[in-house]
């Protein structure tokens, strides 16, 4: 399998960047005037998605600007929509968001209502047809409607643009890359937001198999964090768990989400940021890189079936990463390093409901498998290994699939997922009830702070918007001090979460929600029709499930006799 690498947001492009470094000639100057091409480790394609022009062109050097011709590329996604234009007039003046503000709010939110304000105003659908018609957007070699794609009678600009430059190293648009993975900060705001929407464009394009997977760094607690993200923790900790929520509850959204936890960053390398992302690059090798061994190399498509095979909603995934110099038989010492001093994500290893070990070296797959069996109680059927041909030491990337629940006590031990998770809830339901105002930003929430460009991030919404977002954090009873969240919306279902996490229960998310509600027409009542009888049949495939487990049993083994 060849992953596209997409690194969204800030912390996003700076691990991307690892990964993308020229294997080759590593002067850009050099590599114009000699016409060489920029050759990353294992052949992996990749880009940089940002919404800050001024960060992609100012302070960094690594990638150029996409739209004139550089490769690796940054590209600005909400460029796609005209300066001044209706567009930016119509969702500015009847909702009060602006799509042109440099790096958008630091806010999960912003985005994901942006979206979604596009998905559900068909005034605004109509006007950015005829908008981006009119300036020619059809002709461009890059933007909303290039590559072949033609222009949508619905278009949604800033997230087709998006996907539109993704889309050519896909081997869905002729490329090479037959998976993406998406590389975000939890915390930061800005980079989950295009997710979803991206993953819209290739379902809708019937691709259900083509694998999609997302690692997400969730920001670590205190003073570090407050410094790198420039917001408050509880603001960062809402945006983290805003983002989570969006993530898991897309029954056709992404293959799996791996979680890296800055927390264990920050005990090995202190406040070197630039040290983490290296160790993160060096810790996807195994899964990313080239060489595989023969008859062990990956499809795409089976990846993603493999990866949330028996599951209704984007899995969970820890990664567990062991490295050191080569010797015989390393499979037990590489197993229970990677397991005791090498997670990169709190958990508890037995809860584990399947297994993806991805080795570097010559390593026994069965040895592997067994030793692994035997630490966590997988079933060896349910550990799946695969091989790739090494270049120095020998090295164990292990992902544990949902390794969490079952124990009503594990939300009060540190180093547990539900711990982390749970701390993670409760900061953002505490931001939210002392910060009431900054989710409609006004008053003297975080919200109105001035970002570290020095301007203001402060913007004023509509009544329209504001009683969409009142609705979606707290439903139709409203936000009340210290008592909200009570029925639905957001923070219902976020203090519901939590109960879940701590009563050991899987999966902790469960339903999806939206900001700007689509209009119920027949057509919208006859697929929200179906989409409840989808749920239905998710959660009876959940007790199925949770029953079969009780008597050692599993759908896999079931399905295996029935053959």
């Amino acid at each position: 399998m060849k992953l596209c690498i997409v690194g969204i947001g800030g912390a996003g492009g700076k691990v991307c960047q690892e990964f993308l470094g020229n294997e080759d000639l590593d002067f850009r100057l050099i590599s114009r005037i000699t016409g060489a091409e920029h050759i990353s480790p294992g052949m992996i394609k990749g880009i940089w998605l940002e919404a800050d022009k001024s960060d992609a062109k100012n302070i960094q050097h690594f990638f150029g600007d996409l739209t004139e011709g550089a490769y690796p590329g940054f590209f600005i996604p909400h460029d796609a929509v005209p300066d001044g234009s209706e567009i930016h007039i119509h969702v500015k003046e009847k909702y009060g968001y602006d799509v042109k503000k440099q790096g958008f709010v630091r806010d999960a939110q912003y985005l994901k209502a942006i979206f979604e304000i596009f998905d559900t105003d068909e005034e605004l659908q109509e006007t950015s047809a005829r908008v981006l018609k009119s300036v020619g957007c059809m002709d461009a070699s890059v933007g909303p409607f290039s590559q072949g794609q033609g222009l949508k009678d619905k278009p949604n600009p800033i997230f087709d643009s998006a996907w539109n430059v993704i889309r050519p190293y896909t081997t869905l648009g002729g490329g090479e890359c037959d998976g993406i993975l998406f590389i975000v900060s939890f915390g930061g705001g800005t980079g989950t937001g295009f997710i979803n929407p991206i993953i819209n464009h290739i379902r809708n394009e019937g691709k259900a198999d083509y694998p999609v997977f997302v690692l997400g760094i969730l920001t670590e607690l205190g003073d570090f964090a407050d410094l790198a993200q420039f917001s408050k923790e509880g603001r960062r900790n809402l945006a983290a768990i805003s983002a989570i929520y969006d993530l898991c509850t897309r029954s056709d959204g992404a293959n799996g989400i791996i979680l890296v936890d800055n927390h264990v960053l920050v005990d090995k390398f202190g406040t070197n940021y630039t040290a983490y992302n290296k160790f993160i690059y060096k810790a996807l090798q195994p899964m990313v890189a080239g060489r595989d061994y023969p008859g062990e190399v990956p499809v795409g498509m089976a990846m993603a079936q493999n990866f949330s095979l028996g599951v209704s909603r984007p899995p969970l995934f820890v990664p567990l990463y062991w490295c050191q110099p080569k010797k015989p038989n390393p499979e037990e010492e590489l197993v229970s390093k990677a397991l005791k001093d090498g997670k990169l994500f709190g958990c508890t290893p037995e809860k584990a409901d399947w297994a993806v070990v991805f080795c570097r070296g010559f390593i026994d797959s069965d040895k592997i498998r067994a030793v692994l069996s035997s630490r966590t109680g997988l079933m060896p059927e349910k550990i799946w290994v695969l091989r790739k041909i090494g270049e120095g030491d020998d090295e164990i990337l292990i992902m544990l699939r949902n390794p969490y629940g079952s124990s009503p006590d594990a939300y009060q031990r540190e180093g547990t997922m539900e711990n982390r998770l749970c701390k993670v809830i409760t900061l953002a339901l505490d931001y939210i009830d002392q910060n009431v105002e900054a989710l409609f930003y006004e008053g003297k929430g975080d919200s109105d702070k001035a970002s570290k460009d020095g301007k203001s991030e402060s913007i004023k919404m509509t009544p329209l918007a504001k009683e969409a977002i009142s609705q979606f954090f707290f439903g139709k009873e409203g936000f009340c001090k210290d008592d909200f969240g009570k029925t639905e919306g957001f923070a219902f279902e976020l203090k519901d979460a939590r109960r879940r996490l701590r009563s050991g229960e899987v999966p902790f998310f469960l339903y999806p929600l939206r900001i700007f509600q689509k209009d119920t027409g027949k057509e919208e009542m006859d697929r929200v029709g179906k989409e409840d009888m989808n749920l239905d049949e998710m959660r009876v495939l959940e007790i199925v499930n949770k029953r079969l487990a009780e008597l050692g049993l599993s759908m896999d083994n079931i399905m295996a006799k029935g053959k």
